[in-house]
C-alpha cells in the first residue's frame, strides 16, 4: 500500500517539474519573441556619418569630416568619447517595454526633456529615437521617434546609466588636446614670461633637431620630455561662455605659449595666476576659449630657459 503511495507521489512529482519547465519555457520564449533587440539599431553603423543630439538643453552635432570628427562644425571632438558614443550604439539593447502605467508619464518626459538622436547616413535620417532616464540616473530609457514606445534599455554585462553619453553638452564632446595639430608641420615654439622677460626662449627644428635658440648646449632629454608635456597637454574643463574669467584678460598672463606650424599657423595659450587655494590655473586658448588647467599640468609647461641647459 505504502509502496502504491510512493509511486504516485512520484509520478506527480514528475508531473509537476515536467509542468513547471513547461512553463518557464514558454514564458521565456514571450519574453525573447516580445522584446526585438534591434529595435534600436536596425541601420549600418560603419556608414553613420553624422550624429545630431537635441535637447533643452541645446543641439550639439557631430560630423565626420573625411579625417576626423568635427564637433558643431567647430571644434575637433574628442576621439574617446565618439567611440563611447559608437560602442553604446552598438552594444545598448532594449531589456523590456515599460509597464503600461508608467508609459505616458516616461513617453511624455522622453519628449519634451530628453535628447532627440538622430543618425544620419550622408545627409539622410537612417535612425531618429528619444534618449532619457529616471532622475537618479540608474535606468535609462530609450523611446522610437515613430511608435512613441519607451524601452527599459541596458548593455548586457555592464552596470552603466545606457543615456548618459547622449546627455554631454558640447564641452562635453570637445578634444581635450589643447594644441591640435601635426607636430610633422612644427615650425617653432615661443614660450613668454611677461613678469621675467629673461626666462623667455624660442624652439625651433635645427640640423633636423629641435633646439632653444641662443643657447649653446641643450639637455635634448628635459626639451623632449618639455615638447610632449607641450603636445600632449589637455584641459581639466572648459569654461562656458560669458565665463567671468574675461577680467583676467585686462593682466598679463604669468605664462604665454605660440605654436607656429610650417602653414603659418599660430597656435595660442595663455596661462593666469590662479585664485585663492584653488588646484586649477584659468587659460585662454586662442585668445578666446577660456578652461582650467590642474596645477601639475601647468608646472609641466612653466619651464624656464635656463632648465634646458646641459650641465657642464
Amino acid at each position: 500500500m505504502q509502496e502504491r503511495k510512493n509511486k504516485w507521489q512520484l509520478i506527480i512529482l514528475v508531473i509537476l517539474i515536467g509542468l513547471t519547465s513547461l512553463a518557464y519555457w514558454v514564458t521565456q520564449k514571450g519574453e525573447r519573441d516580445e522584446v526585438d533587440k534591434n529595435i534600436f539599431r536596425n541601420y549600418d553603423l560603419k556608414t553613420i556619418s553624422e550624429v545630431i543630439l537635441e535637447s533643452p538643453s541645446g543641439k550639439v552635432s557631430l560630423k565626420y569630416s573625411g579625417s576626423r570628427w568635427k564637433l558643431n562644425d567647430q571644434y575637433n571632438a574628442s576621439p574617446d568619447m565618439v567611440e563611447v558614443l559608437f560602442a553604446t550604439l552598438q552594444q545598448a539593447e532594449p531589456k523590456r517595454p515599460l509597464a503600461a502605467a508608467l508609459r505616458d508619464s516616461v513617453t511624455t518626459v522622453l519628449a519634451e526633456k530628453g535628447v532627440k538622436v538622430s543618425l544620419l547616413a550622408a545627409g539622410i535620417p537612417e535612425a531618429v529615437f528619444y534618449a532619457g532616464g529616471n532622475p537618479q540616473k540608474t535606468q535609462a530609457f530609450f523611446m522610437d521617434g515613430t511608435e512613441r514606445l519607451p524601452y527599459l534599455m541596458t548593455i548586457p554585462g555592464y552596470r552603466v546609466y545606457v543615456s548618459g553619453i547622449f546627455e554631454l553638452d558640447e564641452s562635453g564632446w570637445r578634444d581635450k588636446f589643447v594644441f591640435g595639430f601635426n607636430w610633422r608641420n612644427f615650425q617653432s615654439l615661443d614660450v613668454r614670461f611677461p613678469g621675467n622677460p629673461e626666462a623667455d626662449f624660442v624652439v625651433a627644428m635645427e640640423n633636423n633637431y629641435f633646439s632653444v635658440q641662443g643657447l649653446q648646449s641643450v639637455d635634448t632629454t628635459r626639451l623632449n620630455d618639455y615638447l610632449d608635456d607641450i603636445s600632449l597637454l589637455t584641459v581639466d574643463e572648459y569654461a562656458r561662455e560669458n565665463t567671468s574669467f574675461d577680467s583676467l584678460a585686462t593682466g598679463d598672463p604669468i605664462l604665454k605659449v605660440s605654436v607656429k606650424d610650417i602653414g603659418r599657423k599660430e597656435y595660442v595659450l595663455e596661462i593666469y595666476p590662479g585664485t585663492g587655494d584653488k588646484a586649477q590655473y584659468p587659460g585662454r586658448i586662442n585668445g578666446s576659449q577660456w578652461a582650467l588647467f590642474g596645477k601639475t599640468k601647468v608646472s609641466g609647461i612653466t619651464r624656464r630657459r635656463d632648465f634646458f641647459r646641459k650641465p657642464d
